[in-house]
């Protein structure tokens, strides 16, 4: 079963003659263990399709499901629980909290969740995958920006999602980096069984992909 699902979704801003639809018919599945791109220009309705599929806000029509479970009814103490538990998100400007250690990160993810993080053990294996493990005592203004997505990629999985929702994570990096961030999200997808979805611009990260979706003027459509 598919960890996500967009089925026949719609989404409208707006009223009357002013009104703005952002997404057309849209279909969707990502499953465990796949990274999957969604690809398109600037205002082809990737921001809006990343927001309904992480809970952020609601489609106008059409279901949006979640194990099987349509989220589009959810009231909004569930979506806030259903984030908080199943779905990682990796922003483009990283939303570390300045004044903490990349260590003091977790440990606020810990405030926030309680229950069903990563053990200790865990979260070491985490780091060394992500070649983090020696900036654990430095703060964000300390890091380059690949680290800081590196860091932003480990609390985002620190908390177990299901799901990780990625906005545009190669849009500052230079080849070489492009090409670590992809092997690391296919590491990531198939080792730890995550749905990894990255929307982006970015055709560097092709061939990390198991599927490719292209976005156009609000509509999808399978490209891979």
């Amino acid at each position: 079963m598919a960890v996500i699902e967009l089925k026949d979704v719609d989404k409208f801003y707006g009223k009357g003659s002013a009104q703005v639809e952002a997404l057309k018919d849209v279909d969707f599945q990502a499953n465990k263990g796949e990274v999957v791109l969604i690809m398109g220009p600037s205002g082809a309705g990737k921001s809006t399709f990343l927001t309904i599929a992480g809970s952020l806000q609601k489609p106008s029509s059409g279901q949006v499901l979640i194990n099987g479970e349509d989220i589009a009814q959810f009231s909004a103490k569930e979506s806030n629980q259903l984030r908080l538990e199943k779905i990682g998100f990796v922003l483009q400007a990283y939303n570390l909290v300045p004044f903490l250690t990349v260590q003091e990160q977790f440990i606020l993810v810990d405030k926030v969740k309680k229950e069903n993080n990563l053990s200790k053990e865990d979260l070491a294996k985490l780091l060394k995958d992500l070649g983090i493990t020696d900036l654990v005592k430095k703060y964000p203004n300390e890091l380059s920006g690949g680290q800081q997505q590196r860091v932003a990629i480990a609390r985002a999985l620190y908390a177990d999602p299901e799901m990780l929702l990625a906005d545009e994570p190669t849009a500052s990096l230079d080849t070489q980096n492009v090409e670590e961030v992809g092997k690391l999200f296919k590491k990531l997808a198939k080792e730890r069984q995550k749905a990894i979805l990255l929307v982006t611009h970015d055709p560097r990260l092709e061939k990390y992909a198991d599927h490719i979706y292209e976005m156009m003027d609000g509509k999808m459509s399978k490209k891979q």
